[in-house]
């Protein structure tokens, strides 16, 4: 076979390999990049913008869940909400609230090296499923 061709074909499939992972880089979650990242030695302090703008999201999400469920109980059926209607949905929104707080908390945690990536996995298993619940 032609050097030549073999050289092209190699290389097209280092192309479509590194295209391949980046697609999949990307929409990985934040956890197994954050992961990949920490394994990579990228320093704490480019780590830790990252996590704050991921914590920022969560935060938005958390509370716009909030204000929906607000609005909804209150002008959804026509009638004002109850006060222990209002109540539970200001439990759960302040139970979510510490539930990312912990989350962050790990998070920045492994990213300045102070856990074991299977100390993170395991305190992030129960925040990650219960946001995966609300998503």
């Amino acid at each position: 076979m032609d050097r030549g061709i073999l050289l092209a074909i190699t290389g097209s499939l280092l192309v479509f390999g590194i295209i391949l992972a980046i697609i999949f880089y990307n929409h990985s979650d934040f956890d197994q990049r954050l992961i990949v990242q920490v394994d990579n030695c990228v320093p704490s302090e480019k780590l830790i913008p990252q996590i704050d703008k991921e914590t920022e999201k969560l935060i938005k999400n958390a509370q716009r869940r909030f204000q929906s469920n607000v609005v909804n109980k209150n002008f959804g059926n026509g009638n004002r909400a109850t006060k222990n209607g209002s109540e539970y949905y200001l439990e759960r929104y302040e139970n979510e609230m510490k539930m990312i707080s912990e989350y962050d908390a790990a998070r920045k945690k492994f990213a300045r090296r102070e856990i074991t990536k299977e100390q993170f996995i395991n305190e992030i298993e129960i925040p990650k499923e219960d946001m995966q619940l609300l998503n």
